[in-house]
């Protein structure tokens, strides 16, 4: 028993692992991305339409198929995988993935035709140019094409995650990034503009779904040219996945509401915005999704087998191990965001006057980045009970929350009013999702949980002292004019840190650091 509850952590551990390396370096990527175009074409109306451009086409790839896979697809697929029904397993993937590629098609197409009438829905184009719309209709034409390539990979994805197979997703994401830099580079040399990076976007996302099915056909699936709606385990699909559609459709709406707010306050605040969010998201996407992600599975086979006190533990060290990585993610980032904005932005075209504005911003997002982390631990934990209705609820709360305060906020605080609502709906959220939890499971380790969060914020302020007094010695004794002391200061006040986050760690004995420093033991000893 102790081996198959170790096999199964190791397991665990390794998944996480595989995901935390994959969206790292996917992330960074991103990052380079980022910075190649805000270096060509700074925070500008250019930068705004390809921003936007982005809107409709992920909002159909996140409504179809994102939040879908983990809810409603993975638990049922997986099902049939676990009780060797293989063929009923296939008919149910096959009809989905088919299903799914002719709704996105015929998305795709309406989309292609109907740009200029969709856009202003998303976008406030009050403020903008003629030229910036017109290059923000032909950017969503080419976003367009991607939109059905990814849905097709999200389904292909989901199979391989059936499987327990994280490889070939984790490449394909970190490929696709590649691609588009490539891309939009070499086209960027050919004079083809910022639209270079959108032929990037489309070849990057065949490039992602070629990654997927070859590893699937290794599996033994076998892809069925069907479309099976009276099967058992498509009807289950739906059922689960009708109360996340809504979900996640109400998420989405929150997301375009704080776009349109964005594209109203003047040129270059919504990619101003756009940036902040992407980097409050990557300790999220790095260390959160990956957590929750590789706990699921074992939530779902605790709870099935009636085992509830294994199921709260899951979710007890899920919670108290997105916290120690995400509170000192946040605060850290909070302290150096000025060198931070300042080392990454600050080269080529971009603006000196965008450093403070894009660092006030991300600064406002970190504030809410605990609570967006925890959030997706308790989704996991509601899907592992198959309860799916609860989360929706919460969701279209927090969206009318979150519209009401943006309204509110961005009379107050203009664009930074956009941050600080934003930030308050997460934190709402997750106190939401942990109250209905509860009601829904019982306590879930209230004492450890609490205790944990304790010490992580002692050490988090500890760190802050320390970080802002680094800043404040590093600038005095050494200039930072130049790239290559920017870069060298964020370095320096990373490792400060880190160093700093560890050792009070150890002093207060949490046991989330404890542990990993018995499992690097165990594999050292054991080699």
């Amino acid at each position: 028993m102790s081996e198959a509850k170790n096999s199964a952590q190791a397991g665990v551990m390794k998944a996480a692992g595989i995901l935390v390396i994959a969206n790292f370096l996917s992330s960074i990527l991103g990052y380079v991305r980022d910075i190649i175009m805000s270096s060509v074409f700074d925070m500008s109306s250019t930068t705004d339409a390809y921003n936007a451009a982005f809107t409709i086409p992920d909002l159909i790839y996140t409504v179809l198929v994102g939040g879908g896979i983990s809810a409603a697809f993975i638990p049922v697929f997986s099902g049939y995988l676990a009780r060797k029904k293989y063929e009923d397993g296939y008919r149910m993937a096959s009809t989905i993935l088919n299903i799914v590629a002719i709704v996105a098609a015929i998305f795709c197409i309406f989309g292609e035709i109907f740009t200029p009438q969709l856009l202003p829905l998303v976008v406030n184009f009050k403020s903008w140019s003629p030229e910036a719309v017109a290059l923000t209709i032909k950017l969503t034409r080419i976003m367009f094409f991607q939109c059905f390539f990814m849905c097709l990979t999200g389904i292909c994805m989901g199979i391989l995650q059936s499987y327990k197979d994280f490889a070939p997703p984790s490449i394909g994401s970190v490929l696709y990034n590649i691609t588009i830099i490539g891309v939009g580079v070499l086209l960027l040399t050919l004079g083809t503009g910022i639209a270079g990076f959108s032929i990037g976007v489309v070849t990057g996302s065949i490039v992602n779904l070629m990654v997927q099915v070859f590893p699937i056909q290794k599996h033994g699936f076998r892809y069925k040219r069907i479309i099976d709606m009276d099967h058992e385990g498509v009807k289950q699909f739906f059922k689960l996945f009708g109360p996340v559609l809504i979900g996640i459709a109400v998420t989405q709406i929150n997301l375009v509401v704080n776009r349109r707010f964005a594209s109203s306050q003047g040129e270059g605040i919504l990619s101003n915005i756009i940036q902040a969010q992407r980097i409050m998201q990557l300790p999220i996407n790095i260390f959160a999704y990956a957590i929750a992600m590789s706990i699921f599975p074992t939530m779902v086979e605790h709870f099935a087998n009636g085992n509830i006190d294994s199921y709260k533990s899951d979710l007890s060290v899920g919670i108290r191990n997105v916290a120690f990585v995400i509170l000192p993610c946040a605060v850290g980032i909070i302290a150096i965001r000025i060198p931070l904005i300042r080392a990454i932005y600050l080269q080529g075209n971009f603006s000196p006057k965008n450093v403070p504005v894009l660092a006030t911003l991300l600064a406002l997002y970190c504030i809410g980045m605990i609570g967006y982390s925890v959030r997706q631990v308790l989704l996991q934990g509601f899907y592992a009970v198959k309860e799916t209705k609860t989360p929706v609820t919460i969701n279209i709360f927090i969206l009318c929350l979150n519209m009401v305060l943006t309204a509110v906020f961005v009379k107050l605080w203009g664009a930074n009013g956009i941050a600080i609502a934003y930030s308050f709906a997460g934190l709402a959220s997750a106190f939401l999702q942990t109250f209905f939890l509860k009601k829904r499971v019982g306590s879930i380790r209230k004492q450890e949980i609490k205790e944990s969060l304790s010490k992580c914020a002692i050490s988090c302020a500890v760190m802050f002292v320390v970080l802002t007094a680094g800043i404040i010695i590093y600038e005095h004794y050494l200039s930072v004019e130049s790239k290559m002391s920017q870069l060298m200061e964020v370095c320096v006040l990373f490792g400060i840190g880190v160093l700093t986050y560890v050792i009070m760690a150890l002093a207060l004995k949490m046991q989330e650091l404890t542990s990993i420093i018995s499992v690097i033991k165990r594999k050292i000893f054991r080699r």
